[in-house]
């Protein structure tokens, strides 16, 4: 199968599995949250800010990992990639050992000592991140096998292992909502179970299907690899840990200034973002390995291309959810929760433009990945996103709304937009106008259209769904209409031609 067409299927695959899991989540958060109330909401949002942090090393070696395993994989050696892939697992069981050790510690200090739980819910929420390390000591142990199959580019079977889980999950929540007895313990057991079992599945699948991932101790602990993969997963490290610190980080700060009540609005917004966030990154992570694959290869020039086009294109996904859901932002809570949060509405609008941002450069990131030399550019990046931090404090201490945190993330945000955008023009000599008139100009425009076909009929048409549902499909038609002609160049069109009838042959 050509890269194109591969690129095309698994964009497709992958967004189908988001569209449903995010469609599933956001319908279930109201079981979720009408079962476990505002406290216990609020509760699991901050325990599992915690266990985050144990988490994310899973994201940051899964990274590494396929990065090196779609290098060698563009290089044509099947052997080197079982050589990285064992060198992978090593360190992985390793980590996953160590990591939750750690993390059990530090979280159940935090629990006790430090966050603003009340009294009584104190010792459920330590057995609800006890509970969450189980997952995540499977989760970080299940990153090689994993991410053989991003860098084999299996993405559509990725997808349906989550299209499983979300209905696991969409099930599970429908439960707790008539369940008796401790619907907090009850959630974070069946919310730990699900992953679980499918990361034992997909190890087991992974083994049967790769030769690449054919277990060779011989080849564990290799000095040269783990040093690599160590390497760049440390430098890597530092960004993450930006993103990390930010994102959970300001939760504790909000927990420590507001209480439980205000981390419940905190995390239904960051779960409408980071639904609305995954539409694009599932299309979007289809280009990933072929853009690391791409630099293995030789190819830079095909590598930086394919690097635009994911700025743009994610950006104009970006704008298709996020417009028309802004507009309509308090019909559409108020549907879905009934009686939202207060600050709700608001957390969501400030973190979604704080993701549109981050698109607009994406990337460029996944190019700088591509290319392996990441240490100065993580240090760079991290320490901007690391800054919100400071910033939010100091918002809060003087005395501003919660939501000001929101206006923090989006200035360090677009900081390190701009350090992305300086960082490829240093490393590969691409001119800035190129982003400018390539991924800028074309957003704006498509930005416009949208942002004008959702609020004509918001003013012209008393509140209803079927508002909603009008403001949607216009903001959707004068969008798609706008980024065929403006948004995309002539290369792009004939790729979505030739993708679009590939995928219809398929289906025949």
């Amino acid at each position: 199968m050509k890269s194109s067409q591969r690129i095309a299927l698994n964009a497709m695959a992958s967004f189908s599995r988001t569209i449903l899991g995010a469609g599933l989540l956001l319908f279930s958060s109201r079981w979720v949250f009408n079962g476990l109330g505002q406290i216990d909401f609020g509760i699991y949002s901050i325990v599992g800010s915690l266990i985050i942090f144990v988490v994310f090393f899973n994201t940051v070696m899964s990274t590494s990992a396929s990065r090196h395993f779609a290098f060698a994989i563009g290089q044509g050696d099947m052997r080197e990639v079982n050589r990285w892939f064992n060198a992978a697992l090593s360190i992985h069981l390793v980590l996953a050992v160590v990591l939750v050790l750690a993390g059990w510690m530090v979280g159940e200090y935090w629990i006790m000592h430090w966050l603003t739980i009340p009294v009584e819910r104190v010792l459920v929420s330590a057995w609800v991140f006890r509970i969450s390390l189980v997952s995540a000591f499977f989760g970080m142990a299940s990153v090689p096998f994993i991410a053989m199959f991003t860098a084999q580019q299996r993405i559509t079977e990725l997808a349906i292992f989550g299209v499983i889980q979300s209905f696991c999950c969409f099930i599970w929540a429908w439960w707790i909502s008539q369940a008796t007895g401790d619907r907090l313990l009850l959630y974070a057991i069946g919310m730990s179970a699900i992953p679980t079992s499918l990361y034992i599945v997909q190890i087991f699948r992974a083994l049967s299907v790769f030769e690449e991932c054919a277990i060779n101790k011989y080849y564990f602990f290799d000095a040269k690899r783990l040093r690599e993969i160590t390497s760049f997963a440390v430098w890597n490290l530092i960004g993450s840990l930006g993103a990390l610190l930010r994102n959970q980080g300001t939760a504790i700060l909000l927990n420590i200034y507001f209480g439980a009540k205000i981390n419940a609005s905190y995390g239904i917004a960051n779960q409408v973002s980071a639904q609305t966030n995954q539409v694009a990154a599932a299309m979007m992570g289809a280009f990933t390995p072929e853009i690391t694959a791409s630099e293995g290869r030789g190819n830079r020039e095909g590598m930086l291309s394919l690097a635009l086009r994911v700025c743009k294109i994610g950006t104009i996904s970006i704008l298709f959810i996020t417009i028309p859901l802004m507009v309509e932002l308090e019909y559409i809570l108020k549907l879905w929760l009934i009686d939202p949060p207060e600050h709700t509405a608001l957390f969501c609008r400030l973190i979604l433009t704080n993701f549109l941002i981050d698109w607009t450069t994406s990337g460029y990131m996944m190019a700088v990945n591509a290319y392996g030399r990441i240490a100065a550019y993580q240090a760079t990046l991290g320490t901007i996103l690391v800054m919100t931090l400071p910033i939010a404090w100091v918002f809060l201490y003087i005395g501003l709304e919660p939501t000001s945190v929101g206006i923090a993330f989006i200035i360090t945000m677009a900081l390190c937009s701009i350090g992305r955008i300086l960082w490829v023009k240093h490393l590969f000599g691409v001119p800035l106008q190129r982003w400018i008139s390539r991924v800028l100009v074309p957003c704006v425009f498509v930005g416009i259209i949208i942002l004008i076909g959702a609020i004509f009929p918001f003013l012209m048409v008393p509140e209803s769904f079927c508002r909603l549902v009008l403001t949607t499909v216009t903001s959707t038609v004068m969008g798609v209409v706008i980024t065929w002609y403006v948004g995309l160049d002539d290369t792009e069109r004939v790729f979505f031609k030739r993708s679009i009838m590939n995928i219809m042959k398929k289906m025949k």
